[in-house]
């Protein structure tokens, strides 16, 4: 005997293939979205190791006013007087690549700063960059 449609089980829930549509739908969307989260992470680290460059100038400047208009010899004579700590790049990790790219010179007495190897790479900018270059006006906005 046939039960009538009001009696008749009903099951809740969802069937595979609408499963697989959802998923599918998330997979496209993840795959837009992905590459511009990358870039905007990128693009946030690479605004901090400006800021670090900035930082780092403004302690070597404060350097050169208390030492007669010198430049240091290395980053670390900053340490503790004008600045806490020696920062590293956000691309770079633990590694001080600030360290291996300072160079100052005696005569003209000035200095170079910028961020050694190519920690930004993909954004695809050339190794080296940015830079702190004060003999052009500061920080170097465009790569070279």
């Amino acid at each position: 005997m046939r039960r009538p449609p009001e009696q008749r089980l009903t099951r809740k829930g969802f069937t595979l293939i609408e499963l697989m549509v959802v998923i599918a739908i998330i997979a496209i969307l993840s795959s837009i979205l992905l590459p511009n989260f990358v870039k905007a992470r990128s693009q946030g680290r690479l605004a901090g190791c400006k800021t670090n460059l900035r930082n780092l100038a403004s302690a070597i400047e404060s350097y050169s006013a208390d030492n007669a208009n010198r430049y240091p010899s290395s980053l670390n004579v900053l340490t503790p007087g004008h600045i806490s700590i020696i920062p590293t790049c956000p691309s770079a990790g633990k590694n001080a690549p600030y360290l291996n790219s300072y160079a100052a010179r005696s005569n003209p007495d000035g200095y170079s700063l910028m961020c050694g190897g190519s920690h930004h790479g993909e954004l695809n900018l050339p190794d080296n960059y940015p830079q702190f270059i004060p003999a052009i006006g500061g920080l170097v906005e465009r790569p070279p």
